[in-house]
C-alpha cells in the first residue's frame, strides 16, 4: 500500500494525482510515437528513439520520486504511462500500428512496465540530516 505522505491533505494528493496521471498519459504518448526511430551510421543501425525514450522515462518517474516521495502519486504517472503504451499498440481504424511487432516495439510493450514497477517498488532510501556522517 502506498505510504501516506504526513503533511499532504488528501484533496493535495488527489490534485498531484490527476496531474501526475495527465503528465504519464503525455510522456507515454511521446516517447511511444518515438520508440521506432533508428538512426544507420556506417551499416549499423543505432536506435535512438528506444534509447531516449527509456531514458525519459526513467528520469521522469525517477525525479517523480525524489521530488514527490509519494508512491501513490508515481504510481498514477506510471498508470498514465502504461494505458497510453497500451492503447497505442492497438490496431487503429485504418489498420495502421505505432508500436510493430519486431524487436523495438517488443521491448517497448514490456520496459515502461518494468521500469514503473521498479521505481514504485522502490523502498524509500533513509534521509541523512546535514552535518551527519553517512557511515555513522
Amino acid at each position: 500500500m502506498p505510504e501516506q505522505h504526513p503533511t499532504r491533505p488528501w484533496s493535495t494528493r488527489l490534485l498531484l494525482c490527476l496531474g501526475a496521471l495527465f503528465m504519464g498519459l503525455l510522456v507515454g504518448s511521446i516517447t511511444t510515437v518515438a520508440h521506432q526511430n533508428v538512426l544507420t551510421v556506417w551499416g549499423i543501425d543505432i536506435p535512438w528513439g528506444m534509447i531516449l525514450s527509456l531514458i525519459v522515462l526513467i528520469g521522469f518517474l525517477v525525479g517523480l520520486r525524489m521530488v514527490v516521495q509519494d508512491r501513490l502519486i508515481v504510481l498514477c504517472a506510471a498508470l498514465g504511462i502504461i494505458g497510453m503504451v497500451f492503447l497505442l499498440s492497438l490496431r487503429s481504424v485504418g489498420g495502421s500500428v505505432l508500436v510493430p511487432n519486431n524487436l523495438l516495439g517488443t521491448i517497448w510493450a514490456v520496459a515502461p512496465t518494468l521500469i514503473a514497477i521498479v521505481v514504485v517498488a522502490w523502498p524509500k532510501l533513509p534521509e541523512h540530516r546535514r552535518g551527519e556522517s553517512i557511515s555513522s
